[in-house]
């Protein structure tokens, strides 16, 4: 049975889905042009100022004041989902704003994306610069279109489409930027801990949803994996290459070490291993080597390699404990080879558990009916083989939350790209679920 909209204002008419649609290809131009000028905000993690002062721009061309949460490692520590960083904080900050009308009578919502994006490798393998944004095709092309800036636009878009059809919403409507979540997600811990503060204080009150624009291709997610990043350090006995049987090569041993790894990939990924909400996905768990660092001189048996890995794992499993495994294989690979190796492990960016979430609530139930109003159909829902900022409202809330965006292409890869269809779709969910969930006022532009 579908939620049952209850918020409304007198004498107010509620705009109809064609209403609605029709807003959005108004703000089109909008849109695009905000995604643009995003992507060519260069925000690498730790590097993300750029994105984050456009952000903060882009709030305040909407009427929206924003508010700084600036990143504090140090006083994140003792959360057990934050993660070690990878560069330091440098004074970097979350940019929240909050649409709050002159007496909230509806519900409340909260869009949270991340601001940073991941290298664009070489830059010669693009078709154009990758922080020159373009349109091809249907597509808008640039590093972070897809992942995730888009979908932050979408929210504000929605926003803006309301405004054009003379109205906003009757309840508190949230905007969050966050940093570094594709190395540690500790930007979104920073204001999941700012808002709880403020909670305690009274100072204000939570969010009854949290919508995640990942790029999820505008479906639900019901799961999302844990991930940790490791480096393993392998270190040999170097040799002249004249006499290589008197070394100890630690390049070899990696590559040892990594189909041992594989191996045991493949068994986590074994039907009968795979928890429920991953049972219809042939390969969910990923080991990826992301770095190797390795040599010194192409006639040296090399005295050191270095791993960069990012292992994932199911929600169901405890982190510590696949740690353990992963290293412990590590360990059992080596001995086998036998010599002088040794293996010398770090832990650095993600630690982070996977997740369960709960559509069943009436706020994700009521943004499944939004989809479906927009597009005729119910949205798809499925397990990610990733993890997102959702799990920080998931697990330290009381808030309903998931991932639910749009359509992307090569998303840390190259030319990546995203759908200007599925954008509009989105945004269009967006503003249905605003006025169904947060109800409509008129909107009276400032003097």
């Amino acid at each position: 049975m579908p939620p049952r909209w209850t918020v409304s204002m007198p004498d107010i008419s509620v705009p109809d889905t064609p209403a609605i649609k029709a807003a959005v290809q108004a703000v089109e131009p909008y849109l695009l042009r905000t995604l643009a000028d995003f992507v060519a905000c260069p925000s690498l993690s730790g590097q993300e100022g750029p994105a984050a002062e456009f952000f903060e721009s882009a709030l305040a061309q909407l009427g929206l004041q924003s508010q700084r949460i600036v990143l504090d490692s140090d006083a994140l520590r003792h959360y057990p989902l934050f993660s070690t960083p990878c560069c330091p904080d440098g004074g970097r900050y979350n940019v929240l704003a909050r649409h709050v009308p002159a007496r909230p009578i509806g519900r409340s919502v909260l869009f949270n994306g991340h601001l940073d994006v991941v290298p664009t490798g070489p830059q010669q393998l693009w078709q154009r610069p990758p922080f020159e944004a373009h349109v091809r095709d249907g597509w808008l092309y640039g590093r972070g279109a897809g992942d995730m800036k888009g979908g932050l636009v979408c929210a504000l878009a929605a926003f803006q489409a309301l405004r054009g059809m003379g109205l906003q919403p009757a309840g508190v409507v949230g905007f969050n930027g966050v940093l570094e979540e594709e190395c540690t997600d500790n930007g979104t811990l920073a204001t999941v801990s700012a808002l709880k503060r403020a909670i305690g204080k009274a100072q204000l009150t939570a969010f009854d949803a949290v919508i995640i624009p990942e790029p999820v291709d505008e479906s639900m997610l019901t799961a999302e994996l844990g991930v940790f990043w490791m480096y393993a350090d392998i270190t040999g006995r170097p040799a002249h290459a004249g006499y290589m049987t008197t070394g100890r090569n630690p390049i070899e041993a990696a590559q040892a070490v990594m189909a041992d790894l594989k191996a045991l990939e493949a068994r986590w990924n074994l039907p009968e291993n795979r928890p429920t909400h991953f049972r219809d996905n042939t390969h969910p768990i990923n080991f990826n080597l992301g770095q190797v660092h390795a040599g010194e001189w192409n006639s040296s048996v090399p005295c050191q390699a270095r791993l960069g890995l990012r292992i994932g794992l199911y929600p169901t499993d405890d982190v510590d404990a696949v740690i353990r495994e992963v290293e412990d294989t590590m360990r059992a690979t080596l001995a086998g080879l036998g010599g002088d190796l040794r293996l010398d492990v770090t832990y650095e960016g993600f630690k982070s558990p996977g997740c369960i979430y709960d559509l069943e609530t009436p706020a994700m139930r009521t943004l499944a009916a939004a989809h479906a109003a927009i597009t005729g159909r119910a949205p798809a829902q499925i397990a990610h083989p990733a993890v997102t900022d959702g799990r920080y409202f998931r697990l330290m809330t009381d808030m309903p939350v998931t991932c639910y965006g749009p359509v992307a292409r090569d998303i840390h890869g190259i030319d990546e790209s995203v759908s200007i269809a599925s954008l509009l779709t989105v945004t269009a969910t967006m503003v249905q679920y605003m006025v169904q969930w947060c109800g409509v006022e008129p909107y009276v532009p400032p003097c």
